[in-house]
């Protein structure tokens, strides 16, 4: 009988395994079956090379996010050197915004204008040059009239009218003080503070409201530039209060301000009141004091403070911002060493007028509204003639004073004065045709900062030092005063570098003695900017110009004639 041995149905007998035939084709089988080492060596080495891949990507990443976010830091952030002077750090992520009005000067009534008590007593020349002038120096704020004028004269629309018209030749915004003394017309004697403060009221109502019914005749039709910022009185604290026939007292002119304060708000709700606008501040429980021993800033506020406590509904504030003037030497003369280092009281007067105004005004506003701006609306190195320091020192004073000013964040301020007084030093010259003066160079250098002040901490003797930058972070203009006579260099450079590189270029400047110098630099620029002036070494009418430089022209390292 046949048997058949084939494992599969289909009838054919297979192989047998154990011939030789069969062994053969079984390994053959076996062989086919089982991969290659060189098959599995290429599997392997793909394998490695994937995960490597992605290993290296993955650390390509991060080595990018890592230093993209350290050249972000650095390319914000430089190092300044200055002289023998430690070094200092401008982190320019750590900016903030300039106040406009932190340039200011006072202004007078108009040459050939009368007030309602007298003829002609104006004595401000209102001309093209003046006027040209201020508006090339980035003047801003103009506080009107300047000094004790108002308080001895009563302004007359004719002379409000032609401020308007000074406020819109020159761009700026203005500031009225309001009169409190006797008498309020020419011929009117004893007035009552209601009495007194209507025609502030009028005041306000006539340089705001185009319906007013003081615009009669030539002002119906008149574009007058409204005014929204008032202070109350000039140096009450020096003033007779004509009540008493005595000085005033804190307590007498905190009432009075109040009844301004509500009378003037009346004809326009939305105006700022300015006070106590006394004749200085020495600092927090420093004085000055009344004739009852009371402090005058702190009394002042906390009468304003009660009152607006007391009266929760009022629909505006009684007190817009905290003002005061400032002469810090009777004798400037005698002490240019003090003069040069006066700035420095600024950097512990004003923070600490800022706390006094949150303590006190917390209470009664609310925290939210509680931090009232600080006005200096008269301001200069001395208040009377024969007492001045040389021009070059005052202009150095003056570029030291409000650069610090800025740095502190003053929110207004009004330099003593613009023309028409001889002492202390104006920005224009009189009688005759107005020249510009060391003072003016100064408001000239400041045009050329940028609008937003990055702080510095660095020593202020003997150059001081004030660093700005655009919004976008992409300009820097620092400023060197430098007080005294020596030569100076400074150094500027980025702070670290990716890879070898930075945005920012390495800037060496040269400033010489009593001068002002500026420097701007550009983000991804080659060639940066320079200004200077240096001021009068003796009190000669020649007068310097800034000169501008394109740097990157110097030759000889020695010369501090040019900066860079």
């Amino acid at each position: 009988m046949l048997v058949n041995n084939d494992v599969n149905r289909g009838g054919i007998a297979g192989l047998d395994p154990r011939s030789a035939v069969g062994q053969r084709e079984s390994a053959l089988g076996w062989k086919k079956l089982k991969p290659s080492s060189r098959q599995a060596n290429g599997r392997m080495r793909r394998r490695i090379f994937a995960i490597v891949s992605i290993v290296l990507l993955i650390a390509i990443i991060f080595a990018v996010v890592r230093v993209g976010s350290v050249a972000s830091g650095t390319n914000d952030q430089l190092t300044l050197t200055v002289g023998g002077q430690q070094s200092a750090l401008i982190d320019l992520r750590q900016s903030f915004p300039i106040s406009p009005d932190l340039y200011g000067v006072n202004v007078f009534p108009e040459v050939g204008s009368s007030s309602i008590d007298s003829q002609y007593t104006g004595f401000m020349n209102y001309g093209p040059e003046v006027t040209t002038g201020l508006r090339n120096a980035g003047i801003n704020l103009l506080r009107f009239p300047g000094g004790s004028w108002n308080e001895k004269h009563i302004l007359s629309y004719d002379q409000l009218y032609r401020f308007s018209n000074l406020l819109n030749a020159t761009g700026a915004q203005g500031m009225i003080q309001a009169r409190i003394s006797d008498p309020i017309d020419a011929f009117t004697r004893n007035s009552t503070v209601q009495d007194r403060a209507l025609l502030a009221g009028h005041w306000v109502d006539f340089m705001s409201n185009p319906k007013s019914t003081f615009r009669q005749g030539k002002y119906a039709n008149a574009q007058i530039r409204p005014v929204l910022l008032w202070s109350v009185g000039n140096e009450p604290d020096q003033l007779i209060n004509p009540a008493t026939g005595k000085k005033y007292t804190v307590a007498e002119y905190v009432n009075t301000f109040i009844a301004f304060s509500i009378q003037m708000h009346q004809n326009n709700p939305t105006i700022k009141v300015f006070g106590p606008e006394i004749s200085q501040f020495y600092g927090v429980n420093a004085g000055p004091r009344d004739s009852s021993g009371v402090l005058w800033m702190e009394g002042f506020l906390k009468g304003v403070a009660a009152y607006e406590k007391a009266n929760p509904k009022l629909p505006y504030r009684l007190l817009d911002g905290v003002s005061f003037h400032s002469y810090p030497f009777l004798d400037a003369k005698t002490s240019p060493s003090l003069l040069m280092s006066s700035s420095e009281e600024w950097n512990y007067l004003l923070p600490q007028l800022r706390q006094l105004i949150r303590q006190i005004m917390t209470p009664a506003i609310g925290a939210a509204n509680a931090d009232l701006p600080v006005a200096i609306t008269e301001i200069n190195s001395n208040p009377s003639a024969g007492f001045s320091p040389t021009k070059g020192q005052a202009a150095l004073w003056w570029a030291d004073t409000l650069g610090t000013l800025m740095n502190n964040q003053a929110a207004y301020v009004s330099y003593f004065s613009a023309q028409g007084v001889d002492a202390p030093y104006p920005l224009f010259t009189q009688p005759g045709a107005p020249q510009q003066t060391a003072m003016y160079r100064v408001f000239q250098m400041f045009t050329h900062l940028q609008p937003d002040l990055v702080p510095l901490r660095i020593q202020q003797d003997p150059v001081d030092v004030f660093a700005t930058t655009d919004e976008t972070r992409q300009t820097v203009s620092i400023m060197f005063v430098n007080k005294s006579a020596d030569n100076q260099k400074a150094e500027i450079r980025p702070l670290n570098t990716a890879f070898g590189f930075s945005p920012w270029q390495t800037q060496d400047v040269s400033i010489a003695g009593y001068s002002i110098v500026l420097i701007t630099l550009h983000r991804g620029g080659t060639t940066a900017q320079a200004y200077s002036f240096n001021v009068p070494i003796s009190d000669t009418n020649t007068l310097k110009p800034v000169r501008s430089f394109a740097c990157g022209h110097k030759n000889d390292p020695l010369d501090f004639s040019t900066p860079c």
